[in-house]
């Protein structure tokens, strides 16, 4: 444990190094916090049901926990949390990590592992050629960050009375079909370009097709438990199409956990 709270300790003094913030920094500030402890409790988490040693839960934890932390600068430099108008916050995340040296304490071999995970943990695919130990921990961030995102969208799918969260509906238009290109890719078993995406429809289309990329069967395992793919399908318009969509990511999934 005593990696794990060194790694909390660096991160709240990096968090709280940010001074004269405005009412909405602080709230978007507080958001990147919370979802940074939350993924990195469900790294643990997912190494534990992993049967994974007590060392590589604390590695897993600390991949979680500064998965996000280019996140804080990134929102005063660009005033956004939108990579595609500001900068890669995987990427940036890094930046941040070698200036601040926040992983100094670590060996060579765990310094990589947890700096190749933040690398790609927000990218379409793993790259081929990425080594067996980057491989382990990039898939479970990859896995531990969607189940996240998924808790918060369901959250607020589910209260339709809150305030809009641009954040989440990219503000787009509501949609009541899912376009045929968002449709012909999850119904081939197939992960949802963000480049297709034309309306919160499909959004919530693309958040069902995670399902073909999550890595270990906890992850599956929680999916069903917390009933993810549900709560996403009550909240969507009914046609042939959508029915359709729901029956084949919950076919895909039930068999991950059975398998």
């Amino acid at each position: 444990m005593q990696l794990v709270n060194l790694a909390v300790e660096r991160f709240d003094k990096y968090y709280h190094s940010f001074s004269n913030l405005s009412s909405d920094h602080i709230k978007n500030f507080e958001i990147k916090y919370d979802h940074s402890f939350r993924v990195a409790e469900m790294c643990r988490l997912l190494a534990s049901r992993l049967d994974w040693s007590e060392q590589e839960q604390n590695l897993a934890y600390i991949a979680g926990l500064f998965h996000d932390i280019g996140r804080f600068q990134q929102l005063i430099e660009y005033n956004t949390f939108n990579d595609t108008k500001s900068v890669d916050h995987a990427e940036y995340s890094l930046k941040v990590l070698h200036d601040e040296d926040l992983l100094d304490n670590l060996a060579e071999g765990q310094r990589s592992a947890i700096l190749a995970a933040i690398k790609f943990h927000n990218k379409r695919e793993l790259p081929r050629d990425l080594d067996g130990q980057e491989r382990k921990y990039a898939s479970l961030l990859r896995d531990a960050d969607k189940l996240d995102i998924l808790k918060v969208i369901t959250d607020y799918y589910t209260k339709p009375k809150t305030t809009p969260n641009h954040t989440l509906t990219w503000e787009l238009p509501t949609g009541t079909a899912v376009t045929p290109a968002v449709a012909k890719q999850v119904l081939a078993g197939q992960l949802v370009a963000k480049e297709l995406v034309s309306t919160q429809l499909d959004i919530k289309v693309m958040q069902l097709s995670w399902v073909f990329d999550l890595n270990f069967k906890p992850s599956y395992q929680l999916l069903m438990e917390k009933r993810f793919l549900e709560k996403i399908y009550e909240t969507m318009p009914k046609s042939d199409t959508v029915i359709q969509v729901y029956r084949s990511v919950k076919i895909f999934s039930g068999n991950k956990v059975m398998s």
